[in-house]
């Protein structure tokens, strides 16, 4: 790998760990099209070491979170990882047996459905306000991680709303919570790939780069995420949501 490359990928790190500290997303979404352009991998390795990436990123997040305005939930987190974390072993094994059109499908579907309420937000939340039955969370959490372990992201863009709008948290402590969420889910799923196969050593040169980058973006996005307005946090995470899932539809469609 020359320094060009290492030099590039850092800068993927570096924004896949500011997205990462701003909106809660492990980064994946940043970080599985920087090893298939940049780096060269297949599509299954992308999303294995995106796993991986997540774990420093989020761990970096979370670790900055302690000193925010607006620290991890951690109550909601661990219920939450009860569910996301073992069900990105289901993803690891679809991505081994089938492809992921249908999945990718409907979950740009499903961040189409949330983007609009996540934006528009209804004031201040609290533990009396859950619009969402707490069981359709814990389903739409085994779905997540799922996804999580399909196509390599954290789940934090879907984990986000449902956080809000099911377990009365404001966004920019959902955001927070979300990020915790992820690193447990980055662990399990990394796991799951690192036992079913992973991809030679030499290859693996491509994550120092995205690593460190990632660990160095995420506190700087938490730090962003302190000095902005919640209405600015809910509707940037709105509008993040949305180009998500046209990223996603286009994807699956082979547009881009």
């Amino acid at each position: 790998m020359d320094y060009l490359e290492f030099l590039f990928l850092g800068i993927v790190g570096v924004v896949g760990g500011v997205l990462s500290g701003l909106v809660g997303v492990g980064g994946g979404i940043v970080f599985v099209p920087g090893l298939l352009y940049v780096g060269g991998w297949r599509i299954q390795d992308a999303v294995a070491a995106s796993l991986v990436i997540i774990i420093f990123s989020s761990l970096s997040g979370t670790i900055r979170n302690a000193r925010s305005a607006d620290p991890v939930n951690w109550r909601v987190a661990g219920l939450l990882s009860l569910a996301v974390a073992p069900s990105s072993l289901i993803g690891v094994l679809i991505s081994r047996v089938s492809p992921e059109v249908v999945v990718k499908v409907a979950f740009a579907a499903l961040l189409i459905a949330l983007a609009y309420p996540t934006a528009r937000g209804g004031g201040d939340y609290d533990n009396d306000r859950k619009d969402i039955p707490i069981p359709l969370v814990f389903l739409a959490g085994i779905f997540i991680g799922t996804l999580s372990g399909l196509v390599g992201v954290g789940g934090g863009v879907v984990m986000v709303p449902l956080m809000v709008l099911g377990m009365g948290l404001t966004t920019k402590r959902a955001v927070s919570t979300s990020l915790a969420v992820v690193m447990f889910t980055g662990l399990v799923g990394a796991a799951g790939y690192v036992a079913t196969g992973f991809r030679d050593v030499q290859d693996l040169l491509s994550l120092p780069p995205l690593i460190i980058g990632s660990v160095i973006g995420a506190p700087l996005g938490v730090r962003f995420r302190d000095w902005l307005p919640e209405s600015a946090v809910r509707i940037g995470f709105g509008v993040f949501m949305v180009i998500v899932a046209l990223r996603l539809f286009g994807e699956a469609l082979g547009v881009f």
